[in-house]
């Protein structure tokens, strides 16, 4: 599958409003967004060409901060994909342009310095969370070692008999 633009209904709206995001196997959880804290990278992220990373890269200086009807997930995405800005949701439907007029008003959104450090926030999390399951992995397979080494004593005395 290659990467490309999907969406999904947004439940509090009764599926009237949708989230795009980028992805590379079509799923949610593997998958590049755009929400009011900034760039949303999900699972595996999705697999971009240089361009499309050189605009991910630029995207938050180049338009700013998250905002549902003048800087959302769709333009986002349109942009990333073909270099151009666009949303159906609130250029072509009057009633989602509405909508999305009025929850811009009042939606709590990060500027761009806290967009910063929400993203270093979450690679330290990661980081951490990676050193976590290496560190798991390592203590599971240090206790297996020493069953096996039981056993093979265990094993070793019952033949000597």
């Amino acid at each position: 599958m290659s990467t490309s633009i999907y969406s999904i209904a947004i439940e509090p709206t009764a599926g009237i409003a949708r989230h795009y995001f980028i992805s590379s196997d079509g799923t949610f959880k593997n998958s590049i967004g755009w929400g009011p804290q900034g760039i949303e990278y999900r699972g595996k992220g999705a697999e971009l060409t240089v361009e499309q990373e050189q605009r991910a890269c630029e995207y938050l200086h180049k338009f700013g901060k998250y905002n549902i009807h003048t800087n959302n997930c769709e333009m986002f995405a349109w942009y990333i994909i073909t270099g151009r800005r666009y949303s159906g949701q609130t250029q072509e439907k009057i009633h989602t342009a509405i909508g999305a007029k009025m929850v811009s008003l009042i939606q709590p959104v990060l500027t761009p310095g806290e967009i910063v450090n929400y993203q270093y926030e979450q690679a330290i999390v990661c980081k951490f969370n990676e050193d976590l399951e290496k560190a798991k992995l390592a203590r599971l397979k240090s206790e297996q070692t020493m069953r096996d080494d039981f056993w093979k004593k265990r094993d070793a005395k019952v033949n000597e008999i």
